[in-house]
């Protein structure tokens, strides 16, 4: 399954004169992230680098409406679900530079269950339809093991979070396309520094850049402590946390995803899963797996998939 390619519409942007020449920023930037592919972070990093170059930060969700007609004064848009149906030809401004990050879609599920757990944002404690009229944490929480939790939220919140990387336009000459996984080790800064240097910042636009994300980092002055956002954040959970069963659920869901978005280039994850957990009660599915990929690939016919 290749990556989505579209176009986002004719540019609505400002004519080149009327940006090119601001004292502040050479172009807009536009944010857009996924549900817990570092979108708490990301929005702490750019709120920051506002503040210090003293530009506007919109919030897409609650001023989309007023997108229509183009902001005349620089800003830092932020999209924490990268959905811009709403205003599809934002993107394709010749005024605008984009950042889009995604994450392993099994760390995505690992830090989403365990956040949905305990969170205490609205829609969590909404009565789900369906349901009985259970609220979504509650329902989580009420299975009885961390294998069903998993599972119901890779089958919930997380498949449209999975679907939504699944569907970004990939082709945008003017996005950087950033995986959270790079980030997270960016200690020495240097993949940021390419893409504040993509975004259009100048020399001195990008040490307050530099600064803001140093300073909203895990690895430089952010403290998980009393951070309610941030359980772990590490690269690579889902080696600690899957379980082969658990594997093989989320390609019967999936069962492109992780080579669509580049984190996998065939199933092979999964037997290396295998040799690592010795102690997995054999399956038809674990004795599939022994005989290498070949059955896994006749296994992903006989799926229905999600």
């Amino acid at each position: 399954m290749p990556l989505r390619t579209c176009a986002y519409g004719p540019t609505l942007g400002l004519e080149p004169s009327s940006w090119k020449d601001k004292k502040t920023m050479k172009y807009n930037v536009v944010v857009a992230t996924h549900h817990k592919t570092g979108t708490v972070w990301m929005d702490g990093v750019f709120k920051s680098i506002a503040a210090g170059l003293g530009v506007s930060y919109i919030d897409y969700k609650t001023h989309y409406r007023q997108l229509s007609e183009p902001p005349k004064t620089p800003f830092i848009l932020f999209n924490s679900d990268s959905d811009f149906s709403r205003q599809p030809s934002l993107l394709s401004r010749s005024d605008v530079r984009v950042l889009h990050v995604v994450r392993d879609p099994r760390d995505v599920i690992i830090s989403a269950m365990h956040y949905h757990r305990k969170s205490n944002e609205s829609w969590l404690h909404e009565p789900v339809p369906g349901y009985d009229d259970v609220t979504y944490q509650r329902r989580l929480k009420e299975l009885p093991t961390k294998h069903q939790q998993y599972i119901y939220e890779m089958e919930h919140s997380s498949a449209a979070t999975i679907h939504d990387m699944l569907g970004w336009c990939y082709d945008e000459p003017n996005c950087f396309e950033a995986r959270y996984e790079d980030l997270r080790l960016d200690a020495d800064l240097s993949m940021w520094r390419r893409i504040v240097t993509f975004l259009g910042f100048d020399a001195a636009e990008r040490r307050i850049c530099e600064e803001s994300y140093w300073r909203n980092s895990l690895f430089g002055g952010l403290s998980r402590l009393g951070n309610k956002h941030i359980r772990s954040g590490d690269v690579g959970q889902w080696k600690r946390e899957f379980t082969v069963p658990l594997a093989y659920v989320f390609l019967a869901r999936f069962p492109g995803a992780l080579q669509t978005l580049g984190y996998e280039s065939d199933h092979g994850w999964i037997l290396d899963l295998q040799r690592r957990q010795p102690a997995t009660p054999p399956s038809r599915l674990g004795q599939l797996a022994n005989g290498g990929l070949r059955p896994l690939r006749e296994l992903s016919r006989t799926f229905s998939f999600f």
